[in-house]
């Protein structure tokens, strides 16, 4: 199969674009299928079995070559994986494809995995010059109630294969309510400001709607049953972050608007209410602090 066919396969194996969210569970049934185009702030999981062994085909020494020697062009960062279960409890992996001749190519690698891994994409392809090596980043995700145990991803390029052992576990008990999250929403994303941004401990990415100058905007946090919550930080941008917004949880009834965040210019604001218990917490963006601006949530804490 010429290069154009397989880029076409497997463009009609993915199916129409803008999958389905994260599902809170990897059920047993069906047997896995194809991956699906997802749309920005989306997660759709495998839905294999969740039975913490890895499939035959892919045991391979960690970080080794099918072919026995040297990994060549194709590597892995890091050689093995720590995950938790969780939409937003996954790893990046950096996939590495060199060009190792002395004329530029187009470079393939594919990617292959246990069912009870989730990966975004099944093929990267890059144009790499002579002696050029390009980092790509692959989000590697277990469904929620995925059985613990060490699953295997592999990347195949140029003849070689590269097998990354994936250590997968539930989050503790004491871990703290995002990371107990079963799923995260939004209203819509970015491809560059994806849902769990918010949610990832690090200030120095966003969730970003993909709807700017439409509002409103919401992003959305459930967990598996009712969690005692009293507290919700908001950190936005220092640079047209939110102006307005109101804090939500889920009721029997609907939606409760428990604090109503207006005139905000601080990059950090934290709302307390009354202790109440709730599965799920919405924040609903009205306003930035600039004309017909964006929804930016950096971090989102509730406790």
């Amino acid at each position: 199969m010429n290069r154009t066919a397989a880029l076409l396969a497997l463009t009609l194996a993915a199916g129409p674009a803008g999958g389905a969210f994260w599902s809170p569970t990897a059920s047993a049934t069906p047997p896995f299928s194809p991956p699906v185009a997802l749309s920005a702030g989306t997660f759709s999981p495998s839905t294999g079995p969740a039975t913490g062994t890895s499939s035959p085909s892919l045991a391979l020494a960690a970080g080794t070559s099918s072919s026995g020697g040297d990994p060549g062009p194709v590597a892995a960062e890091p050689g093995s994986l720590a995950i938790m279960t969780g939409q937003c409890n996954g790893r990046d992996l950096l996939v590495h494809l060199t060009n190792t001749t002395t004329k530029p190519i187009y470079a393939d690698a594919w990617l292959a995995a246990d069912p009870a891994l989730h990966l975004p994409r099944r093929l990267i392809s890059s144009w790499l010059p002579p002696g050029y090596t390009r980092k790509v980043p692959v989000a590697v995700r277990a469904a929620d109630r995925t059985k613990p145990g060490t699953y295997h991803l592999r990347i195949s390029s140029a003849g070689t294969s590269v097998d990354v052992p994936v250590k997968v576990s539930a989050p503790p008990p004491d871990a703290g309510l995002m990371r107990l999250a079963t799923r995260v929403t939004a209203s819509s994303a970015r491809a560059t400001g994806p849902v769990c941004a918010a949610i990832d401990g690090d200030p120095g990415t966003i969730w970003n709607d993909a709807t700017g100058k439409r509002w409103p905007d919401w992003w959305q946090l459930d967990w598996d049953r009712p969690r005692r919550i009293s507290r919700v930080e908001v950190v936005t941008t220092a640079e047209w972050g939110l102006r307005d917004w109101d804090v939500q949880v889920a009721a029997p009834d609907g939606w409760v608007t428990v604090r109503s965040v207006r005139g905000n210019t601080a990059v950090r604001h934290i709302t307390r209410f009354a202790p109440r218990r709730a599965a799920a917490v919405r924040i609903v963006t009205l306003a930035g602090n600039a004309v017909n601006d964006q929804s930016r949530l950096a971090e989102v804490v509730i406790r």
